[in-house]
Order: C-alpha cells, then sequence, then structure tokens
C-alpha cells in the first residue's frame, strides 16, 4: 500500500487502489459495453464508410444496444459502491486485534497478511466455493474500524463474491467481539452434505435446462452464423452457461459446516 493512502482512504471514506487494479475492479463494465461498441462500429460502417454488410437496420442495432448500456451503469454503480469503506465503531486493544485475526485465519484461511498500527491487509485464495478470491483492507482508527471486503483485483477480474465478502467482514468483527467478551474460540469441522435443499433443488431444475437450452442454441448459431457478430454472441452464451454448471457442479460437493467448542 502506498504511502499517503491511509490518510486519503480515512478522509473519502472509500478503498483506494492502484491503476491496474481498478481496471481489474471495473472491467465487468467494459465486457458488458463490447456489443454497444460493436454497434457503434457497425453504425459508422453505416452512415460514413457505406460498407456495413449486416441485416439489421441502425434502429434494430440501437435498440439491441440499450439493454446493455443500462447494464453497465448500473454495474459500474455496483462497483462503484463496493469500494466504500464501512464504518464500525468498537473499542479494542491491538492484542485483542491480533487474536480476531489468528481466528479468522484459521477459520477463512486468509493469507498475504499485513498488519501495521495503521492498517490490516489479506486475500483470502480460490478454493472451489464460486468465488475467485477477495482481498480484506481494514484500517485501524482510535474509535473504531473502516473495513472492506472486495473481489480480489489482483486476481481474476470477477463481479460477484458468491457472499464471501460479507462473510470475510462478518467473521473478523464476530471473532474481535468474541474475543472482547471472553468467549472461547468455536473451530469449524468440515464434513460432506448434499446441496440439495428445495430452493437450491427448485434453482437448479430452472438453470439447468436453461444452461444447456442456451449452450444447444448457441452450438447451432455458430454452426450457422448470421455474421461473426453471431458466432461471438454464441460463443458468449456458451461460456457462460459452461462455468454456471461447472460451478455449481462444485457447490453441490461443498462441504457443511459443523462446529463443536474448543478453546484456542
Amino acid at each position: 500500500m502506498q504511502k499517503g493512502w491511509i490518510k486519503e482512504m480515512r478522509e473519502t471514506k472509500r478503498l483506494k487502489l492502484s491503476f491496474w487494479q481498478l481496471v481489474s475492479h471495473y472491467a465487468i463494465v467494459v465486457l458488458i459495453l463490447i456489443p454497444p461498441i460493436i454497434t457503434i462500429k457497425s453504425l459508422f460502417e453505416i452512415y460514413v464508410t457505406k460498407t456495413y454488410d449486416g441485416i439489421r437496420s441502425a434502429q434494430e442495432l440501437l435498440e439491441t444496444s440499450i439493454p446493455f448500456v443500462i447494464i453497465a451503469f448500473i454495474s459500474f454503480f455496483i462497483q462503484q459502491r463496493r469500494l466504500r469503506l464501512k464504518k464500525i465503531v468498537i473499542e479494542y486493544s491491538e492484542e485483542e486485534f491480533k487474536q480476531a485475526i489468528e481466528r479468522t485465519v484459521k477459520e477463512l484461511e486468509w493469507n498475504n497478511i499485513k498488519n501495521n498500527l495503521s492498517y490490516f491487509r489479506a486475500n483470502r485464495a480460490w478454493n472451489w466455493t464460486g468465488s475467485w478470491g477477495e482481498m480484506i483492507t481494514i484500517i485501524k482508527e482510535k474509535d473504531g474500524l473502516l473495513v472492506n471486503s472486495i473481489c480480489d483485483p489482483d486476481s481474476r477480474p470477477s463481479f460477484a463474491s458468491f457472499g464471501w465478502n460479507r462473510k470475510n467482514i462478518k467473521t473478523i468483527l464476530k471473532n474481535l467481539s468474541e474475543i472482547k467478551n471472553g468467549i472461547n474460540y468455536v473451530e469449524k469441522i468440515e464434513i460432506q452434505e448434499r446441496e440439495w435443499s428445495l430452493k437450491r433443488a427448485a434453482t437448479r431444475l430452472i438453470m439447468y435446462p436453461v444452461c444447456i437450452g442456451l449452450i444447444i442454441l448457441g452450438l447451432y448459431m455458430f454452426a450457422n452464423p448470421i455474421n461473426w457478430k453471431s458466432q461471438s454472441a454464441a460463443l458468449g452464451g456458451i461460456s457462460i452457461s459452461i462455468f454456471y454448471l461447472y460451478i455449481d457442479f462444485k457447490l453441490i460437493r461443498k462441504k457443511k459446516v459443523r462446529k463443536h467448542n474448543k478453546p484456542l
């Protein structure tokens, strides 16, 4: 973390990232804007170079792009909001904070630990839970903590942590509170459990046919393309569907956490 960033983050209550970390954090916005960018190219060919060889009219191209632009703006504001540092008012000593970190590192397998009197930073690596990993940042203040957890901007670009950002913050605050109250550590032991609750089964009953349908449709569009854009759309649909099925099959094998009391 560069010199002067701590002061800026305390003042703005926002997480400070390097240039390439920002590129990774907002990559999803750029990805969503690819179809509108292609549309701009097509409009240029229609009205300027007169070399457009597609079958859609300019109005159809614009109408198709509008949803992508809207989603891109929403995604931008979501990603911007995720950089906020949440203020937690809590009294603690440096020793209590250190013990809370030790418990959390053991429980969530944080790594790349950096801890001093001004700030704490750690990462959680990818481990078949759907998230590519997160970066946890805690700025220490006299009357509390400024906390943040985002998808790791030094890893693969990701838009969703599948609940891990919330879990990272919730766990460290829970452990700090328990230490302040003298509560013994509750170790977590993992045992296998099938993830076929009614809610998840219903979700899979809907999503599996959708994904399979998109894959079949994508293969057909790729084999019988209208133009190169339809092939790109087909590959995108196939990739997203396969990725969802792959991640969900891994989550089916997710381990249930069972707690038992054990002093740290």
